[in-house]
């Protein structure tokens, strides 16, 4: 059920968005890596078909997420003849804060045209096997096979849970990576690195003959988890660092260092008392929602060398931000990423927060806005027992959540 599910999902993507990107995106894309003129010729067309004045954008007052949160209709564009096919998205981000975004069905395209340029730097190509450690429901809650993975026949995927990761079950995902020997991994800094721990605890290194690398995306990739997974699976390591507001990103290289994208968005980077700067990022591919001179809340070390392969596009030494505490259950279970519990609920909920407090007790803090009520308590439990099975857990509601240095706080906090 699991395979065909994903299967035809796959299918649809590919129909309506993916052959769009590889074919009439990403060469233009490519284009640009190399060469100063064209990339500068791509980001002029790009801001005016969004009616954008690169020359007027510094002069642009600041948008904070509080903004966009609070009235998102008032950053929505009327549709027009190019942008007739939207949707809406929901996302929790790594404060646990929901957000609607609008975007058209282009944005779709264009976003996988790009991840596709991060796939080619890689060394993948279309159609060769993948593995993806994410955060999709994969598997039922208790596989009677053992089995916590399902195949997307379309994409050529093996498609695993992140949920069911343990000391007892990794040794299982191991042996199925190795004989599916996939030529990338796509997954979650936390994920990944379980299976590296494992491997290097074990004495064991990873015997796929087909490797070329491993991507990761959506949580902050630590130094100490890429050395160790690079260690187990003897590939380097692509991270990638991107939004739901589609307005700046950042891909490695072959070389294992950040370079920022220029094509992706036009980034401006504010200065921080420490030397770190604050990424703010203008929108190039979403009509719907062009959000201009965006904070995104998240931080860089800028880098000033020129990197061995040649790319025109800006070095960044590290991403800062999105630091998430990993917990390891009573049982073994590896547990991290939880942001999806929140999605969905955010017409009504402020600010979430997961709580563990210890022997597989959870509670839910929530800042709830009016009519938040007891059918999103029920709706948030159950997202949440979907995703970690067998525990105890609990909504709490709270008028705030206390914030750290950075202006953020824990979105998987442990209590002490």
């Amino acid at each position: 059920m699991y395979s065909l599910k994903f299967s035809l999902r796959s299918l649809a993507r590919e129909l309506l968005r993916n052959i769009w990107g590889r074919l009439f995106v990403y060469p233009a894309l490519l284009a640009n890596e190399r060469s100063h003129e064209a990339l500068a010729a791509y980001v002029a067309r790009r801001a005016r078909k969004l009616g954008i004045d690169p020359d007027g954008v510094a002069k642009a007052p600041l948008l904070t997420k509080a903004q966009v949160k609070a009235d998102p209709a008032r950053f929505v564009r009327p549709r027009s003849l190019g942008t007739l096919c939207r949707n809406t998205i929901r996302t929790s981000g790594t404060s646990g804060s929901p957000l609607t975004l609008v975007q058209t069905l282009g944005t779709v395209v264009r976003e996988e045209a790009f991840v596709y340029r991060q796939l080619r730097w890689i060394g993948y190509r279309h159609g060769q096997r993948r593995a993806w450690i994410r955060g999709d429901i994969v598997c039922a809650e208790n596989p009677a096979d053992g089995r916590y993975w399902c195949r997307d026949w379309i994409g050529n995927m093996l498609m695993m849970s992140s949920y069911h990761l343990s000391n007892a079950t990794i040794g299982s995902y191991i042996d199925a990576l190795e004989r599916f020997d996939p030529v990338v991994i796509q997954a979650y800094p936390s994920s990944i690195a379980a299976l590296a721990s494992w491997l290097n605890a074990s004495g064991r290194r990873y015997q796929g003959g087909s490797l070329k690398g491993i991507m990761t995306s959506s949580e902050t990739l630590e130094p100490a988890v890429r050395a160790a997974v690079t260690e187990a699976f003897g590939v380097t390591v692509y991270d990638w660092y991107g939004q739901a507001e589609r307005v700046a990103a950042l891909g490695t290289c072959e070389h294992g260092n950040y370079h920022l994208l220029p094509d992706y968005g036009m980034v401006e980077l504010l200065d921080r008392p420490d030397g770190s700067c604050e990424l703010v990022g203008t929108s190039l591919n979403n009509p719907a929602m062009p959000l201009v001179r965006y904070r995104t809340g998240d931080t860089v070390v800028p880098g000033d060398a020129p990197c061995p392969c040649g790319r025109v596009f800006p070095l960044v030494k590290a991403v800062i931000g999105r630091q998430e505490k990993i917990i390891t259950l009573p049982d073994g279970r590896i547990i991290a990423r939880l942001d999806r519990v929140f999605q969905g609920i955010d017409r009504h909920l402020l600010e979430g927060q997961v709580l563990y407090r210890g022997d597989g007790k959870f509670t839910l803090r929530v800042v709830a806005g009016d009519g938040f009520g007891a059918a999103d308590e029920a709706a948030l439990i159950d997202q949440f027992l979907l995703r970690v099975p067998g525990v105890q857990v609990a909504v709490e509601r709270v008028d705030a959540i206390a914030r750290g240095p950075n202006g953020k706080f824990e979105f998987i906090a442990v209590e002490a």
